[in-house]
């Protein structure tokens, strides 16, 4: 991976929180199957056994044993057993403060590699399953552990498409950039204002905006006042208002639509699908686990 590319991936990911939904060693049965859902979460496959297919956006991927894979939340989404043996895998599901599709998009990453430890993904795995399984008063800390160093894997072993060439400077007025945005989420942002502190004409702060993060300037400052909404809702008791204006939005109900748009459910909804662990009201999103990872 160039400098520059490492740099918008360390930037990207400095700020990362992630909360463990499930884990699980599954062999999956003859039903395993659904077509077209858009889950809020992220989900990590492992591959032990088996055959299947898995759709993301309009790419299908048939893993094969020893495969690693990484779905993000937001992404339309369809899988299927085939005629032969039923996959058995390791598999998760989490939530994050960043949507990671935008990471793999940034840096041109498949979402499926071949693993170069299978031994190091199962080891993680199994101490994911193991302290998701059995709440000890450490279980929180090795919980986020084994996650992160499976995101760490995967990121690791993905080849990356080749950068097509950022000055030193416009790679640094960019994660500059990037920065000011996260520190000024709730105040009121433009284009002009941020040209400005990059000190670029306007016009060509969004090319190169566009070019590098695959998204004007307003739509990434949209995402991630989103992102901290759910941050916000994960981790705080903060009303839905609180949360609203917390992350830049001035009127809730806009607020709230823009979120079920993003997420799949209300925020409120968001709320309580993480507190009891996907298993509250019945929402037509598909967020349930009903042991079909």
């Amino acid at each position: 991976m160039d400098t520059a590319k490492a740099q918008l991936l360390n930037s990207q990911l400095s700020n990362l929180r992630v909360q463990l939904l499930f884990a699980k060693l599954s062999v999956c049965a003859r039903d395993w199957r659904r077509l077209h859902f858009t889950p809020f979460y992220n989900k990590l496959y492992y591959i032990c056994d088996g055959e299947g297919w898995i759709q993301v956006g309009d790419e299908q991927y048939r893993p094969v044993p020893g495969e690693f894979m990484f779905i993000p939340g937001g992404t339309e989404q369809s899988f299927s057993v085939t005629e032969g043996t039923p996959y058995t895998m390791y598999w998760c599901h989490f939530s994050s403060n960043i949507r990671l599709g935008r990471v793999l998009q940034l840096l041109g990453i498949s979402h499926l590699v071949k693993a170069l430890d299978p031994a190091l993904v199962q080891h993680h795995f199994r101490e994911l399953i193991r302290h998701f399984n059995d709440m000890g008063p450490t279980s929180a800390v090795h919980i986020q552990a084994a996650l992160f160093s499976l995101i760490a894997l995967f990121l690791d072993m993905a080849p990356v498409k080749p950068h097509h060439g950022i000055s030193m400077d416009a790679e640094r007025k960019l994660i500059d950039s990037l920065r000011y945005i996260d520190a000024h989420l709730s105040s009121e942002l433009t284009v002009e204002q941020l040209s400005d502190h990059a000190h670029f004409h306007p016009n060509y702060f969004i090319r190169m905006f566009k070019r590098h993060m695959g998204m004007p300037p307003m739509k990434y400052i949209h995402e991630r006042r989103l992102e901290k909404a759910q941050h916000l809702l994960a981790s705080t008791d903060l009303t839905v208002g609180e949360v609203a204006c917390r992350s830049g939005f001035n009127d809730v109900s806009y607020f709230s639509a823009s979120f079920k748009k993003y997420a799949g459910v209300a925020p409120k909804d968001y709320r309580n699908i993480l507190q009891y662990g996907g298993e509250t009201m019945g929402t037509p999103t598909g967020l349930f686990y009903n042991n079909k990872s």
